[in-house]
């Protein structure tokens, strides 16, 4: 009998066979339904072959999904232990299988070094022998790795750590002329400039950014006078591509800082295109704009005062400036996180004015500031799906490998229900900036979306013993592993909740009555938390939509969309609205919520103002593949197309 039986969709038939020569080509001995003999009854023969093979190779696609062999065929090997699971156009397994490890394939070239495939090739020999996999054939050579470049913060040699800011900002700006000016990748400020001192080892920061590059350097500045040291290095041989000394005077700073970005462009190789930006002629007022940046840099625009804080430099800034676009794109920015924050001191409608302001001047001295049409987003509704998506859409257009852009549309396509985007996003922002927390929980979230759950808590778990005291992670975790019975992950992290305090140890005191819920074969622990649920909407009139999604969890879903009918959702379309925090509309739309699997679901999401959001923009949501009624035909009903 064969080693490897391979199970898939009729429609998918020339990807199967592609998949069936490399493993032959690997050393397998392969069974394939082609391969069925004409005088014998098929399905005992299949039943036969299934049964026999060390290993059951799945190919899942929207189709398989829908077969009647394919999940049978599963079925059978995960019984005998045998399954592996394989995605070629992204579709996810169905229920059980979703629960399993499932590698992605789609639209697989043959490329023998694909994460996805060498992780189908260890399965296989795992299962076929117990050991190392065969001898693997002749594999065409990987083509050289994308360049990601790093610029560190650059050393303060000032002797006053007060200056520290200028050399940051220094950094900064080279950072800067180095993405605006030409397509090559940069890793974020934010990770990037975590590295300082004897942390700026070479291989350690290459190892940790997986950067190929590095530029780093030093600033000397005494009076108005000021030395720049910059170097460029190779990672994978920790070669010096190039280095230089620069002396001017603070006047200087903008034609200093932009020979750097040029030098570091040709010894690349690419092309520095200019930037067309106009420059501050006054160095007091340039190191006003480096403090008031290093502020939000260094500080959260949600959580603290960062943003008001620099606000009223920044607006001396242009008081001075009035022609510098960077500075005014910050402030749009300031003010728009200041406004959604809580933490203004204005009306709405002033705060929205000065928004408004200063993105529109931003982007008429400097079309291509990406953050204006951010902080324009900010202030649409979060019901407003079209016209935030619109403006994110101009955001990235204009500036593609920005992380937090790429962040903030990552967490739209989420919203809306679109699971597969947003991972690739999520991961996308985190190549670009992967010591940002929340980049990387988001990453770890959307897997679970896309129903990679073991990938998914690994990743959670991972998170939290790198940055132990994250409130949001270890959140994240309790809930995840609770909720898709990954009960050693909520075990082991349950009591790091004993280093909280506040409002902290509140919320994750809640999510632990919430777990004991669950775990608890009593009827009436269910019944508490739905008492206490019922309460919290009469006193509010509304409802987190993830305590909608976690009673379904609990086998109440009539009763949470029950509560659902009578909760208001006014707030999603008011634009002095709070932030969603739990109402995230693609909280309700996972393959493991019992909320979308009934049609009454369907009138929540237009509650929701997601109906006409998808039938305007036919950008449909992932959860169409998992629920058992025709959804797209529901939602055309539900609003009358």
């Amino acid at each position: 009998m064969a080693e490897v039986f391979i199970s898939y969709a009729r429609s998918t038939a020339a990807a199967a066979h592609k998949i069936a020569d490399a493993l032959r080509a690997a050393g397998y001995s392969i069974w394939i339904d082609d391969q069925l003999p004409a005088h014998l009854d098929f399905p005992t023969v299949i039943e036969e072959h299934l049964r026999a093979a060390n290993a059951v190779l799945v190919l899942w696609s929207a189709d398989a999904v829908k077969s009647r062999w394919v999940p049978a065929e599963a079925d059978v090997a995960h019984s005998a232990g045998t399954l592996i699971q394989l995605s070629l156009d992204d579709a996810m397994p169905p229920l059980p299988f979703n629960r399993l490890q499932c590698a992605r394939l789609p639209g697989w070239n043959g490329d023998f070094s694909a994460p996805g495939w060498l992780k189908v090739l260890s399965g296989i020999a795992e299962l076929a022998s117990g050991n190392a996999p065969p001898a693997a054939p002749d594999l065409p050579t990987p083509g050289p790795r994308e360049r990601l470049l790093a610029v560190l913060a650059f050393d303060n040699l000032s002797g006053d750590p007060e200056t520290a800011f200028f050399s940051d900002g220094v950094s900064e700006e080279i950072q800067q002329t180095v993405v605006r000016a030409t397509d090559l990748k940069v890793v974020a400020r934010s990770s990037s400039f975590q590295f300082r001192g004897p942390e700026k080892a070479v291989r350690k920061v290459a190892s940790e950014l997986r950067a190929t590059h590095l530029l780093d350097g030093s600033v000397r500045r005494s009076g108005d006078r000021v030395r720049i040291t910059a170097e460029l290095v190779e990672c994978d041989g920790e070669v010096t591509l190039w280095s230089n000394r620069f002396d001017g005077d603070l006047n200087d700073i903008f034609a200093l800082q932009e020979q750097i970005a040029e030098a570091v462009a040709e010894a690349l190789k690419i092309t520095l295109s200019p930037t067309g930006q106009a420059q501050l002629s006054d160095p007091a007022i340039y190191e006003m704009f480096l403090k008031a940046r290093g502020i939000i840099s260094e500080g959260s625009q949600v959580f603290d005062d960062a943003a008001a804080d620099a606000t009223p430099l920044l607006e001396q800034v242009v008081e001075a400036a009035p022609d510098y676009a960077p500075a005014w794109e910050l402030l749009a920015s300031a003010r728009a996180s200041t406004l959604r924050s809580g933490h203004r001191k204005v009306s709405y409608e002033e705060g929205r004015a000065g928004v408004v302001e200063a993105a529109e001047t931003a982007l008429r001295l400097d079309p291509k500031r990406g953050g204006a049409h951010d902080a324009l987003a900010m202030l649409e509704p979060w019901g407003a799906y079209g016209a935030r998506e619109k403006l994110l859409k101009k955001a990235l257009s204009v500036a593609p490998n920005e992380p937090r852009a790429i962040l903030e549309m990552s967490n739209f396509c989420w919203s809306v229900g679109r699971f597969r985007e947003a991972l690739r996003l999520a991961e996308q922002a985190c190549e670009l900036n992967p010591l940002m927390p929340a980049a990387r929980l988001h990453a770890a979230q959307m897997r679970t979306y896309v129903g990679d759950y073991q990938t998914s808590i690994r990743m959670h778990q991972e998170l939290y013993r790198r940055w132990p005291r994250n409130f949001t992670i270890l959140i994240s975790l309790l809930n995840f592993s609770c909720s898709l019975d990954f009960w050693d992950a909520y075990n082991q992290a349950v009591g790091e909740i004993e280093h909280f305090e506040g409002w902290q140890a509140q919320h994750l005191r809640a999510t632990v009555r919430y777990a004991e819920a669950l775990g608890s074969a009593d009827p009436e622990r269910r019944l508490e938390l739905l008492g206490r649920y019922k309460a919290l909407m009469a006193k509010t009139g509304t409802l987190p939509l993830n305590y909608l999604d976690g009673l379904s969890h609990l086998g109440l879903a009539e009763e949470a969309l029950n509560l659902a009918e009578q909760a208001s959702f006014d707030h999603m379309f008011d634009p002095d609205g709070p932030l969603p925090s739990g109402s995230f509309p693609g909280t309700i739309m996972g393959r493991w919520s019992a909320l979308n699997k009934t049609p009454r679901f369907v009138d929540l999401c237009d509650r929701l103002g997601l109906c006409s959001y998808w039938t305007q923009s036919n950008r449909w949501p992932d959860c169409v593949e998992w629920t058992p009624y025709d959804f797209k035909a529901e939602v055309r009903r539900r609003i009358g197309v």
